[in-house]
């Protein structure tokens, strides 16, 4: 096969594209891939013959290429699925000789491995399924938000708004002078955002309209900001230069404010990333936000905990149902020994590389693009989401990592958002204070940790970019304690009727099922279990409720309605926020004790991170 032929002699030639990592580097040789990795894509057999191979090169011998190849060929496909390749191993191995696997060392000296965020990346685009499946504007929907793309982070924050489109006159970026049809006649503006609409073709600008000063040489009028297409668009023109002498802003009661000289010379400058594609040779440039995922499992089948933490990404422009798909979720790496968050070190110099930008192809596009992925949100539980935002967690006063409310006062409402600069200035108070109990007076006082985090050198706001996910808050929160608390209550014969109630209730209209007894196996419900409780509670427990208990569990019913809806209408968004407060007070009237646990604080954020990233199956960590 010729194939395998080149790969021999790209390894003794040593021209392997390894990646270029600065970090010290595990070589790439077969003998090293081949008992781990290649495990992964064959059977028991297959394995025992390259241990044979293998037996007797303790060295790293590049030799080891062709005898793996060589095997492999006798079970190839001979169906052509995997051509060029004979078969899915010999394939795997050709990847596998050919990926970088740059090693780092934990400060504790032991090893672990990072594939290379912006290689998956290169791959994904190049691969016309996903390019022209991705979004790659920020998109307003016809009424209600359904996927991450139409939530406003991705639309307002000026780190994700996508900075280029193309018209009929070529190339054009925000902070471009142009001229367009608007109601009819040419008008000059400055364009300020790119979008697509749900349910209309091609990009859409808004544009903030450019009129002449009818009184005063080279100066301008900056009024109304309108909407157009980017195909309306007929002229380029050039930027403000020095001879512009004054800009003046209109104000709704038609009022002029002089524009600032600083505003001035902002305006006058063309957007950077403009600068960067001409310097690229004119490559069309994007935005693909990416969401990261942090996880821990076990590394066994058995109930004996191995706890492997690992992180993955998947890219936000994928519509739901594709980043289900578990060959849209893309490893990076785990481990069973390094902490997640000594892990997360070589993970954000390539996060940062990758705001930065790199060049790829663009298999829609057909052509190479300068690509910049920024992170748009962190998916993970509690626990995690406040070690990424450098905060205690729950143990403490203000054990809230999006504001800063203490227990006593956590059902009321949302008290200040913490920031990322004041985190970073928390971490570098407490770091420099000279004593142990000053220390843990800061902690107490800001809720923060002191260790080393890295992700606080991302430039996002890590605090409101790790969503409440509902699975964690929800289903395994307050709706596991309420039901564990009811059953307990209930006799032996209450029990029983609690079973025949549920099994006479008609089900066809019902998403999923309870997986088991409820009377016996409650303490072992999971998620799914809880979710089809939710939908009929109120009608196999009402006989055994007390009436502050109906509120609860009403209320707590109408969270998990607006939670597990398809569609997050932004327009209710007071609506939403009245649903969870009215949960808030109904349980805190029916048990003080609740008041200290930070679930239920918790749940008074979901419709804001409703808001920011659309509805909570857009970034649910479990589905």
């Amino acid at each position: 096969m010729e194939i395998c032929a080149s790969t021999e002699a790209e390894w003794e030639s040593g021209n392997v594209d390894t990646g270029g990592s600065s970090t010290v580097t595990e070589s790439h040789s077969p003998s090293a891939i081949a008992s781990d990795e290649l495990s992964l894509a064959i059977g028991d057999e297959d394995i025992g013959h390259l241990d044979e191979a293998e037996k007797d090169s303790e060295s790293s011998s590049d030799s080891d290429v062709a005898n793996i190849l060589s095997l492999t060929n006798s079970s190839a496909n001979k169906e052509g699925q995997y051509h060029p390749f004979l078969s899915m191993i010999s394939a795997m191995a050709y990847i596998l000789i050919h990926s970088s696997r740059p090693m780092f060392y934990s400060p504790s000296g032991v090893p672990f491995y990072v594939h290379s965020i912006a290689e998956t990346i290169k791959l994904c685009l190049a691969n016309p399924d996903i390019a022209k499946k991705m979004e790659r504007y920020p998109v307003l929907p016809k009424k209600g938000f359904r996927e991450i793309f139409h939530g406003l982070q991705w639309r307002n924050d000026t780190r994700f708004q996508a900075p280029m489109a193309t018209s009929p006159v070529g190339s054009v970026f925000l902070k471009d002078i142009v001229q367009s049809s608007i109601a009819g006649a040419i008008c000059v503006s400055i364009i300020k955002q790119f979008y697509r609409k749900e349910g209309h073709n091609g990009v859409f600008a808004s544009v903030q309209v450019l009129q002449v000063h009818p009184s005063e040489l080279n100066t301008y009028i900056l009024s109304d900001i309108v909407e157009i297409p980017v195909s309306t668009i007929v002229t380029i023109l050039p930027q403000m230069d020095s001879r512009t002498r004054h800009v003046y802003k209109k104000g709704h009661d038609g009022s002029l404010t002089i524009v600032s000289d600083n505003e001035l010379a902002e305006m006058s400058s063309p957007h950077p990333l403009k600068t960067r594609s001409i310097m690229c040779g004119s490559l069309p440039v994007f935005m693909v936000p990416l969401i990261i995922f942090s996880d821990n499992t076990s590394g066994n089948r058995s109930k004996v905990w191995n706890k492997f933490d690992s992180w993955c990404f998947l890219l936000a422009g994928l519509r739901q149902k594709d980043n289900a798909q578990f060959c849209n979720i893309h490893f990076i790496c785990t481990s069973n020994q390094v902490p997640v968050m000594e892990m997360a070190h070589p993970l954000v110099d390539q996060l940062l590389e990758l705001e930065r930008g790199i060049v790829v192809f663009d298999a829609q596009l057909n052509t190479n693009a300068l690509i910049l992925a920024p992170v748009i949100c962190f998916l993970c539980d509690n626990p995690r989401a406040a070690e990424i935002c450098s905060h205690l967690g729950s143990g403490t006063l203000r054990f809230c990592r999006i504001c800063r409310v203490d227990h006593t006062n956590s059902l009321t409402g949302i008290c200040e958002e913490r920031k990322r600069s004041s985190t970073i200035q928390e971490v570098q108070l407490i770091r420099s204070a000279h004593t142990q109990a000053e220390r843990k007076r800061l902690r107490t006082l800001y809720g923060t940790s002191e260790k080393e985090n890295h992700l606080l050198q991302l430039p996002v706001d890590l605090h409101q970019s790790t969503p409440i996910v509902s699975l964690h808050t929800l289903g395994l929160g307050p709706y596991k304690y309420l039901l564990r608390e009811k059953m307990e209550q209930l006799s032996e014969k209450q029990r029983k009727e609690v079973v025949a109630r549920i099994a006479a209730l008609p089900s066809s209209g019902l998403t999923g099922g309870i997986s088991s007894d409820i009377s016996k196996h409650y303490k072992s419900f999971v998620g799914r279990d809880f979710k089809f409780l939710a939908q009929i509670a109120m009608f196999i427990f009402s006989p055994y409720l007390s009436e502050a208990e109906i509120e609860v569990w009403l209320a707590l019913s109408m969270v998990f309605k607006m939670v597990y809806c398809d569609e997050f209408e932004p327009q209710k968004i007071e609506l939403y926020r009245d649903v969870c407060h009215r949960f808030a007070r109904a349980i805190d009237c029916y048990s003080v004790t609740w008041r200290k646990k930070l679930i239920i604080h918790l749940i008074l954020h979901l419709p804001d991170s409703m808001l920011r990233f659309g509805p909570a199956s857009s970034f649910n960590t479990e589905r």
